[in-house]
């Protein structure tokens, strides 16, 4: 289905079929997705009349009805200040789960409560400055991955959850499936998490285990909320069924489980491992858009929204 609209219209994960008027900018390609702050700005500065979209293949304009907040160019300047509040809330909540993750894997129990406070903390710091935190993937060394990681889709899925206008209750449980989405891979040898060469069929299989094994520890607990549970065992599931462990499709998948695929994704994309190199958040979210039957397409659009400033900002500041 195509849609004309005008060119100030336009935002991140449209797909542009065609660009009407405006001969001198025929350097514009037709049929391209926006996957980057940098295209959206030249289509809204170019002479351009109209915009023809496919919104079968991208976003549609109705995808903006909950429109992002107007923010200043200031608003995402990080003062010394700031920056180090947000390490320190980044360091205390290191330790809570270092702890937390201590006590599962020696013990098999999961001290909830230390979660839940580790949540609240990146939920204010979230609150306060979400940029800040949603940039912490350059704070991760080899040896505190899981924790890092943890931490940013922790942050990401409340961050997100808030943009979403859900209550404030349920951004605090989509943070806390964030913080223990990975657990079950504590239970996995560490060498195998790190290895830089490539994976056999036998050591992939062995990863993917990690959510059967995270739910499991979870669950043995008795007090951990399904929808941790229902994450932790599925964030890896894709809409068109291609996922694991249950290959679950389409509405299977609880909104939360579709939250926490995208969010788990972006920063695992965006963050140095030993076996490859950080891409950039426009690079990230054009391969998410390109992984047609991975994410939920309506829920990746309001995702992109959702960092479209943040995504602007370093588009303009390389």
């Amino acid at each position: 289905m195509r849609k004309r609209i005008r060119r100030h219209q336009v935002r991140l994960g449209m797909f542009v079929e065609e660009l009407e008027g405006g001969a001198s900018e025929a350097a514009l390609r037709r049929g391209f997705l926006l996957s980057t702050a940098t295209e959206v700005d030249r289509v809204r500065n170019s002479k351009v009349i109209s915009v023809l979209i496919n919104v079968q293949k991208g976003c549609d304009i109705a995808a903006s009805s909950r429109d992002a907040p107007t923010f200043a160019q200031s608003a995402f300047t990080i003062t010394a200040a700031e920056n180090k509040a947000v390490t320190q809330t980044i360091d205390q909540t290191k330790h809570l789960l270092a702890g937390v993750f201590t006590d599962a894997r020696l013990s098999g129990t999961v001290a909830l409560d230390r979660a839940q406070d580790a949540v609240e903390k990146i939920a204010s710091a979230v609150e306060h400055n979400p940029i800040a935190l949603i940039g912490i993937s350059r704070l991760k060394k080899k040896d505190e991955y899981t924790f890092l990681h943890s931490i940013a889709v922790s942050g990401l899925m409340v961050h997100f959850g808030r943009w979403l206008k859900l209550d404030e209750r349920t951004v605090q449980i989509l943070g806390l499936s964030g913080l223990l989405h990975d657990i079950g891979k504590l239970l996995l040898p560490k060498g195998l998490l790190n290895k830089a060469e490539r994976l056999d069929e036998q050591e992939i299989a062995q990863i993917r285990t990690h959510t059967r094994r995270g739910y499991d520890l979870l669950r043995a607990n008795g007090n951990v909320p399904e929808t941790v549970l229902d994450v932790c065992l599925h964030h890896h599931e894709h809409v068109d069924g291609g996922g694991y462990p249950d290959r679950l499709r389409g509405e299977q998948l609880s909104m939360p489980v579709r939250i926490a695929s995208i969010c788990d994704v972006y920063d695992a994309m965006t963050t140095l491992r030993p076996y490859k190199r950080a891409w950039s958040p426009a690079e990230t979210i054009q391969m998410m858009y390109g992984s047609k039957g991975h994410f939920d397409r309506a829920l990746l659009s309001e995702f992109v929204a959702s960092l479209e400033p943040f995504l602007k900002q370093k588009s303009q500041h390389p």
